[in-house]
């Protein structure tokens, strides 16, 4: 269940970028296809307190991830799909297992994000052209393999919780195995361009990831477990949506001109 459900979201949210394009795709992977069912099984399996210092060491992995998509964006321009994704992990697990050994106090990582996401935005805008691209067809059989690979990280991570520890497994449950997936997929399938521009537009989509984990770090103190899990989920969904408005208000602009 933990690996099927983690694979169907990546299929569909990688064959979303393909119909629609990389804004509105790289926008939507801020919705928390991974980072959700991985915290609700750890609900069910473990104490409040766990949980909640797994979700705020997942956000200062989170502020690796702006990295790793911007490695990626500059990487991809220069490098084969194997060895652009490498780089990009190479440079998430320097900063992220680091990190993992840190007190994670929920608004520091919160700052720490923000301010790694003001970097990844910087850098990755000179390397990332902005022409829409058209959209291009989905090899289902790979991207389905591709996606049940994915789900192998969360069956593994929240089953191991216990003896992995809270702050290490919430590290290692941010991974961005979810954007490995759906760019590698990108890249090899339709090209560096459409993978580039997905990963730049991701960097806006992990602001909902980051509000999923900052809502559940600080409200699994004062409120039950399932109403922090879903007022996470709202605050995710909410920010996405504000997002992907902003992102089709774009495409639709620039459709007109």
């Amino acid at each position: 269940m933990r690996m099927s459900s983690t694979a169907i979201v990546v299929v569909l949210i990688t064959w979303v970028v393909a119909r629609l394009g990389p804004k509105i795709g790289g926008v939507l992977i801020g919705l928390p296809i991974v980072l959700a069912p991985g915290f609700f099984f750890m609900l069910r399996d473990h104490p409040l307190d766990f949980v909640g210092s797994s979700a705020s060491g997942a956000i200062y992995s989170l502020a690796a991830t702006q990295i790793f998509l911007a490695a990626f964006v500059v990487a991809s321009t220069r490098m084969g799909a194997i060895t652009a994704m490498g780089c990009a992990i190479l440079a998430w697990s320097a900063l992220a297992f680091p990190f993992a050994f840190l007190p994670h106090d929920p608004l520091v990582g919160a700052g720490l994000f923000a301010l790694a996401t003001i970097l990844a935005r910087r850098i990755g805008r000179r390397f990332v052209h902005t022409g829409r691209l058209p959209p291009s067809p989905t090899r289902w059989s790979l991207l389905i393999l591709r996606g049940l690979a994915a789900g192998v990280l969360v069956g593994c991570v929240t089953f191991a919780a216990s003896r992995l520890g809270a702050s290490l497994s919430g590290t290692l449950l941010a991974f961005p195995i979810g954007f490995c997936v759906i760019l590698l997929s990108l890249r090899l399938d339709q090209g560096p361009e459409m993978a580039s521009q997905t990963a730049h537009a991701g960097l806006v989509g992990v602001i909902g990831l980051a509000g999923f984990c900052l809502v559940l770090a600080v409200a699994s103190r004062l409120i039950a477990p399932w109403q922090a899990f879903g007022a996470a989920l709202l605050a995710s969904v909410a920010v996405t949506a504000i997002f992907t408005v902003s992102a089709q208000s774009g495409r639709t602009k620039s459709c007109l001109l």
